[in-house]
């Protein structure tokens, strides 16, 4: 339970830091470089970040949960390293190709560019602190985190510092040096038997992809539902947008501790879904998780008018109700985070996938249908249909109480000959939403 805690803690304060390092990098570099400069730049920025998520798309959570539930899963780990280090040089060589030769005589055409190594780094990092996640060594994996935003920031301000070099290559060249810090980092601190390469054929690497989908479609609903704001302001106005864009991210920054938590209590949950083992320390501490986060947000509900005008200023008063309702849908996410844990750590991860893409996309036409009745507050109500209905879904699967289930994937064995991979069934037939 201390561990658990101890973890979580870490994590959190982590998260936050890299998030204030980020904000501060943006905020600076949106001054210097100006709209006209920054825009382009900050959308391929982001485009680098999805392209990135969509490299990894759920084997690191795969290979958490098999590395936690057996060490001897080392092997798929070797593989999985292999096999995303040439699929991401096939994405970054990609990247460069079509950078220079769609911004061909454009200013921007060497800073999008470099983008490509930004894109391998937060791949190449993401991977190597996969078994301190699985192993429950939160602090490598926040430290990782800190060290990629603060290389990003001190780069930043000593180019800046310098004017010598052109405004908009900056911003990517500290991108690319905190990202091979982080790259730098983990790899100091990971033990060299998960370093040798193993080079899986072309069916394993197919089989890896086959069985990790499931991960890698939470991720994909997390990115469809950033396209609430574009709603809002399609239906709504752009000021209607404003005003629900600026409450909604405000308190989202919120939900980094109960994501913290859920990231802490995964591998622990893996472990005890294979071994058998009493989750009550787990299950403590998703309670005393969601009981601090209804103390915090019972607390800023109350302090909404002052929260607002200081951390928004007074022209974001009339946003007040948004943020209201979008602490709700904070505290409903703080629940749903560690029940999508627990399911994908007992094997039923195609089921959460396919939970939150529907739910996303169900969510995202409530999410329309307020915003058209009721502008930005009614957009807001409907981001807790979402979070509701992500809420009932989850809580039915776990109440039903079916054996765990391995899911379709791949899995390691060792045996005297050596480590054989095995083809796993899929689970289909109890599942509540499709085939």
């Amino acid at each position: 339970m201390r561990r658990l805690a101890l973890n979580s803690i870490v994590l959190t304060l982590g998260a936050y830091f890299a998030q204030f390092a980020n904000l501060l990098i943006y905020l600076l570099a949106a001054r210097s470089l100006g709209p006209a400069i920054f825009g382009p730049l900050s959308g391929a920025i982001g485009i680098a970040i999805l392209a990135a998520s969509f490299g990894d798309f759920g084997i690191n959570g795969w290979t958490i949960r098999a590395l936690a539930r057996s060490q001897s899963s080392i092997e798929l780990f070797k593989q999985t390293l292999t096999a995303k280090l040439t699929l991401v040089t096939l994405m970054a060589l990609a990247w460069v190709v079509v950078s220079i030769a769609t911004l061909r005589g454009s200013p921007l055409q060497l800073p999008i560019a470099l983008l490509a190594g930004y894109m391998l780094s937060l791949v190449v990092a993401g991977t190597l602190t996969v078994p301190f996640r699985a192993s429950e060594n939160m602090s490598v994996v926040s430290l990782v985190g800190a060290v990629e935003k603060a290389v990003t920031l001190g780069v930043w301000l000593a180019m800046q510092s310098f004017g010598r070099y052109r405004p908009e290559l900056i911003l990517p060249v500290a991108l690319l040096a905190g990202g091979g810090a982080s790259v730098a980092c983990a790899a100091v601190f990971i033990p060299r038997r998960f370093l040798a390469i193993t080079a899986p054929s072309l069916r394993q690497i197919v089989e890896l992809w086959q069985s990790s989908y499931s991960f890698g479609m939470v991720g994909v609903s997390a990115q469809i539902q950033r396209a609430d704001v574009a709603i809002v302001s399609g239906l709504a106005g752009p000021y209607a947008a404003g005003v629900y864009a600026a409450a909604a991210r405000l308190v989202s920054f919120m939900s980094v501790i109960p994501a913290s938590f859920s990231a802490a209590v995964f591998p622990r949950l893996a472990r005890s879904s294979r071994e058998a083992n009493s989750r009550r320390a787990e299950l403590i501490g998703a309670a005393a998780m969601v009981a601090l986060m209804v103390l915090l947000l019972g607390t800023f509900g109350v302090l909404a008018p002052l929260a607002v005008r200081l951390a928004l200023g007074p022209a974001y008063l009339s946003s007040v109700p948004v943020f209201r309702i979008y602490l709700l849908v904070v505290l409903i996410n703080a629940a749903n985070q560690p029940l999508l844990a627990l399911l994908q750590a007992e094997g039923h991860e195609h089921y959460t996938g396919r939970v939150m893409v529907v739910a996303a996309i169900i969510g995202l036409l409530a999410v329309a249908a307020g915003a058209y009745a009721g502008g930005a507050t009614g957009a807001a109500v409907g981001a807790v249909v979402l979070q509701l209905l992500q809420l009932v879904l989850f809580a039915s699967k776990t109440l039903r109480k079916h054996p765990p289930n391995n899911g379709n994937h791949v899995e390691a064995e060792v045996t005297d000959g050596g480590i054989e991979v095995h083809w796993l069934p899929a689970e289909v037939a109890d599942d509540a939403i499709g085939h």
